[in-house]
């Protein structure tokens, strides 16, 4: 079994959290994930201890304790699912909601052209824009490094 230890400061280091759990039963082992793009540490830690009766034990007694003044959220550590991720099966696409409704009409649009037409002219800003006046426009050229 190995133990969550959620809430975690970010400046704290594996020493930190294993001396939190000596008390408690020798440390077998001790991960704090960093992120994979920036490779930060995520906030959270796994701990595993050689004894499961002293995993339980420091489970009770260890939920809500502070590590450099951040109250800790200690619990059993579920098993990786499959496939990671965890969570609802995505489906692709957006799902900010406003999705489709079968007994539900579609608001009116009104005067409001589609997104897609005049848009090239929207990113350089209006015709009647005062901000643009004066300023010219340069095409990009592409650099060939000669």
């Amino acid at each position: 079994m190995s133990i969550f230890v959620g809430n975690l400061p970010f400046r704290a280091e594996q020493e930190d959290v294993a001396e939190l759990f000596a008390p408690f039963g020798e440390v077998a082992n001790c991960a704090l994930p960093l992120e994979r793009d920036t490779g930060r540490k995520r906030g959270f830690a796994f701990v595993e201890l050689v004894d499961p009766d002293s995993e339980d034990r420091a489970i009770d007694a260890l939920q809500g304790a502070e590590l450099m003044g951040r109250p800790l959220r200690i619990n059993k550590a579920e098993p990786r699912s499959p496939g990671g991720g965890g969570g609802a099966p995505r489906r692709g696409g957006y799902s900010g909601g406003g999705g489709y409704e079968p007994n539900r009409a579609p608001e009116p649009r009104g005067d409001r052209p589609s997104g897609a037409q005049g848009w090239e002219d929207r990113s350089y800003g209006s015709q009647n824009d005062s901000f643009g006046e004066g300023r010219t426009r340069r095409r990009r050229s592409s650099y060939q490094g000669d």
